[in-house]
């Protein structure tokens, strides 16, 4: 015969012929033949080849023999379709999630999650919101573990750290939202597992990757024109908020002090808590309002106060190889202007967290000076 198969392909049967009589092609390849040519052309071959015409829009986009049945989204390569059927899809799993002998079910499924991974690390602005709803689901079952899964832990530091790669090159503002708000889930649920499901490698990682975020995204804002830092949003106060809050994770852990804590990363902190202090006669004041996100910028701002004063002792300054003073003058624009920063936050939010964390740090500082 003139064909590939018997009408069966990796065990599942499609429709009956002789061996090497059957082929797969797609639609747009069938071409329908008169009478005339078809007799003219049995009389020319011996067999003939039996040409199946796929049924469905879903087997426009790839060859049925490279599909994998358990990949239960692989039609979102297709470039033409409108995605309605796996958005129900991924809607009727998210209900089902709820439940939880469903979400049991869904966890312990390894079709349902290699889907959902396939799909997120698409390349394809019209699939982000698909991608986030997906994400989305994989971090909710980081709420739900029982032991270490290695391969959620895997796709969430590669989402962090492809997608780092993406706001660090791409001028397209929807892409970049998009990549942002699954940045903040995909830190979330590294935050989930870090503590009790990482082994030592993988919370090594995570924490350099997040931290890398961090410094690119603080210094893209701090050393930006004006107009970026106003218009920064609730997402970047979201994913600020999510970073700040896993690196609170990395005190008291001497094993991660060399991940995180390096004069850049430092830094990088002295300039979020001058961009995120409310002063706004400073250039790099961030705008910050309560319908904005502005509790999460606050959030985010209460962290890196916690963390930096509670890193801010000698054995930081010897590993850092340089003083607190010296990182806070390479930073500022003008003399004292981050004292001015902590002063201000220590007298305009008093007795909530980052008030205090303020007065710590000044007093830290002066003691420093002191010495």
């Amino acid at each position: 015969g003139l064909g590939r198969n018997n009408g069966s392909v990796k065990g599942v049967h499609y429709f009956d012929c002789g061996d090497k009589n059957g082929v797969f092609t797609k639609r747009n390849n069938v071409k329908r033949q008169e009478r005339e040519e078809v007799v003219e052309s049995e009389e020319k071959k011996e067999s003939e080849v039996q040409v199946v015409e796929i049924a469905t829009e879903e087997h426009n986009s790839m060859s049925l023999v490279e599909t994998r049945q358990e990949q239960l989204w692989g039609r979102l390569l297709s470039t033409d379709y409108d995605f309605a059927l796996e958005r129900d899809s991924l809607s009727l799993l998210l209900s089902f999630s709820s439940s939880k002998p469903h979400r049991d079910a869904l966890m312990n499924t390894d079709a349902v999650i290699n889907g959902m991974i396939d799909v997120i690390q698409l390349h394809s602005p019209d699939l982000a919101d698909f991608q986030c709803h997906a994400l989305g689901l994989l971090v909710s079952f980081t709420l739900h573990l029982h032991k270490p899964d290695v391969k959620l832990t895997e796709i969430l530091c590669s989402v962090v750290e492809s997608r780092t790669r993406v706001l660090q090159i791409s001028r397209d503002n929807r892409l970049l939202h998009s990549t942002k708000e699954m940045l903040a889930l995909a830190v979330s649920g590294m935050e989930n597992m870090f503590c009790s499901f990482m082994d030592a490698d993988e919370k090594l990682r995570s924490m350099q990757i997040a931290s890398d975020l961090f410094v690119f995204l603080a210094d893209s804002l701090f050393k930006g024109p004006k107009s970026r830092r106003l218009a920064a949003s609730k997402t970047d106060g979201v994913i600020f908020y999510r970073l700040s809050s896993f690196f609170v994770l990395s005190l008291g852990l001497e094993s991660l002090r060399a991940s995180i804590l390096s004069i850049k990363f430092v830094s990088s902190s002295i300039r979020f808590i001058m961009m995120a202090a409310g002063l706004v006669s400073f250039d790099c004041h961030i705008p910050i309002t309560e319908s904005e996100g502005g509790e999460y910028w606050n959030s985010a701002l209460s962290h890196c106060l916690f963390w930096l004063s509670c890193n801010m002792v000698q054995l930081s300054q010897d590993y850092l190889g340089t003083s607190y003073d010296a990182l806070v003058a390479d930073v500022e624009s003008s003399p004292r202007s981050f004292l001015f920063c902590l002063e201000h936050i220590a007298d305009k939010k008093f007795g909530d967290t980052s008030s205090i964390g303020a007065k710590q740090m000044l007093a830290k500082l002066e003691l420093f000076a002191g010495t």
